[in-house]
């Protein structure tokens, strides 16, 4: 088949082939793998994927095209619309199937192998076919076939146990960060199995994505599996404060907070005579509070309390700059306006923005993907709108022509 660049609209050797059946659990892996590149297509239900639905909208009017969620998980995809509950839809997934490179899905995991377009199924037509599958639990064991939302992730993943105050219950993180993981992961995954296929002479493979396994492995820096084996000990919640390094936390200033840590005694002695200058109180000073952070450790609500009358006489920005000068690791908790006019992303491109049709959209502000490069630059074209490239696949590439189209369409297939 036939496959054109998506600016110039010339023939050219064609990126990776990639059909997305993800649900937002999944899909910024997609979106990963087409900011930098691969042709991905997300193929719909006629009525279009449920985020599309989600707000916030701009200008708080709702719409299919202007869900901000759905906006942000697929830059640079293309769209088409299919329904796969029917034969019809199966057997045009099929075809394009057999010519894609990479299928990305989230579904329970029965439901492809149930409708008959499963792994086993598609890779009878296309040996070289990779598949990655994201599901709450992976594809093996006695929870194979649990649903999980984020809450259910967070929780079972052990995250919330180490989230939160440590006299109050657990809590999940903000937003649904156990999306994240296991979309990364599947996009490496992915990579790799491009690689051991086209490379290294292997054959398309099946790649099992569990969100809880992934999540899990975000928290190992506090080794909780090795604190429990050899010490029978849960790794707790310490809130914003820590067991190892103190004082470090976020501190309330005149006008927003500032994160503050101080890890060895040089720290520890600046800081204090910092404390002291400000105000005067001699008890900053006592020789009990220095040395390592384990030696602070038994004081730490009378070092928080002295930190809290140091803070509230500064800005954010007067005790960033003044904590850099006097090396010490003092940074502002951001808030979003914050990072929008932060230099140092503006100086790195971090942000980029993007043009949308709709003029209720306009210009929106973009992260730049997950790395720099002199020689990969991510590209910034818009979510696609519902089934906008419903005729250049169909007809360009499956080679269907307009009538059969529009009968498409008026069946419900597309």
């Amino acid at each position: 088949m036939p496959r054109f660049d998506d600016y110039t609209g010339e023939n050219l050797i064609p990126p990776y082939r990639i059909l997305d059946l993800t649900d937002r659990r999944a899909a910024f892996c997609g979106r990963l793998l087409a900011d930098y590149g691969a042709d991905v297509v997300k193929v719909e239900p006629p009525a279009g994927d449920p985020s599309r639905h989600l707000g916030p909208y701009p200008a708080d009017d709702p719409g299919a095209e202007r869900s901000l969620d759905f906006l942000f998980y697929n830059t640079n995809k293309r769209s088409i619309t299919l329904d796969l509950d029917s034969q019809s839809g199966r057997d045009l997934f099929r075809r394009l199937a057999a010519d894609a490179d990479v299928i990305i899905e989230s579904f329970d995991r029965h439901h492809l192998y149930d409708l008959g377009i499963g792994f086993d199924a598609l890779r009878a037509e296309n040996p070289g076919l990779i598949m990655a599958s994201v599901t709450p639990f992976g594809n093996t064991g006695d929870w194979a076939d649990y649903q999980g939302d984020d809450l259910v992730v967070m929780a079972a993943s052990g995250y919330m146990q180490i989230t939160g105050e440590p006299d109050e219950p657990p809590v999940r993180q903000g937003n649904e960060h156990s999306h994240y993981p296991a979309a990364q992961y599947a996009a490496v995954g992915i990579l790799a199995a491009l690689y051991h296929r086209d490379f290294g002479g292997g054959d398309g493979q099946h790649i099992d994505v569990s969100s809880q396994e992934a999540l899990i492995t975000y928290y190992t820096d506090a080794h909780p599996a090795l604190l429990w084996r050899k010490l029978g000990q849960n790794v707790t919640r310490v809130g914003t404060n820590s067991t190892l390094v103190i004082p470090l936390g976020a501190y309330p200033c005149k006008d927003g907070w500032i994160a503050a840590g101080v890890i060895t005694p040089r720290e520890w002695n600046a800081l204090a005579e910092w404390i002291h200058e400000v105000t005067g109180n001699d008890e900053v000073l006592n020789d009990a509070y220095r040395g390592g952070n384990q030696d602070r450790a038994e004081h730490i609500d009378i070092i928080t309390a002295l930190f809290l009358e140091f803070a509230e006489n500064f800005t954010v920005q007067e005790l960033f700059h003044e904590g850099q000068r006097r090396n010490l690791v003092f940074l502002p908790v951001n808030e979003v306006a914050d990072l929008l006019a932060d230099p140092q992303l503006a100086e790195s491109g971090f942000w980029y923005d993007i043009e949308h049709d709709d003029p209720a959209i306009g210009a929106i502000k973009y992260p730049l993907g997950i790395f720099h490069s002199d020689e990969v630059k991510a590209r910034n074209r818009p979510a696609p709108s519902l089934g906008a490239d419903n005729a250049a696949v169909y007809q360009g590439e499956l080679g269907l022509t307009a009538d059969e189209l529009v009968t498409l369409g008026s069946d419900g297939i597309i």
